[in-house]
């Protein structure tokens, strides 16, 4: 796996012309059912635009100048945290660490927010390369999700002081 502090890459917010990318990289139930709990395979052609809502902040991962990753802020004001949400990388960029980059980025731009002391990622399905990805991001496994049978994984902010 690549080292994700050397990986030459930056987030961008999503805009719609995407929507079809991101959708192809759920090319198999267990992908899909990783990322959103989706049961129906295929997704609905319009499943990325139906991630899009108010408080919500969606990214691209670009990489040489190609898109690679995807992932979404969601903001949990009473929790004084963001989560991290619906993270998927391009099936045949996987395992080389733009996931990684993608957590550490959506980290920092969530960690840049005053009103945020944690941000948090929930594992729903038994993802051994999901787990190391969060693991090698920083995140710890703190016990399960409140909301959904899963795990949960917290990275502290640190004090801006």
């Amino acid at each position: 796996m690549s080292d994700p502090i050397r990986i030459k890459a930056d987030i961008v917010p999503y805009t719609a012309e995407y929507s079809r990318v991101v959708r192809s990289w759920l090319e198999s139930l267990e992908t899909y059912r990783d990322v959103s709990r989706g049961t129906d395979f295929p997704p609905p052609e319009d499943v990325v635009d139906s991630w899009q809502r108010d408080g919500v902040s969606s990214f691209l991962l670009f990489a040489e100048g190609k898109s690679v990753a995807y992932g979404e802020l969601w903001s949990r004001r009473l929790e004084r945290a963001v989560e991290i949400v619906h993270l998927v990388v391009d099936p045949f960029k996987r395992s080389r660490g733009y996931g990684t980059k993608m957590l550490e980025l959506l980290f920092n731009r969530a960690a840049s927010r005053a009103d945020v002391s944690k941000v948090l990622v929930n594992l729903y399905t038994d993802n051994e390369e999901a787990l190391a990805c969060y693991l090698k991001a920083g995140f710890e496994l703190v016990g399960t999700s409140t909301h959904i049978e899963g795990l949960q994984m917290i990275k502290p902010v640190r004090s801006r002081q």
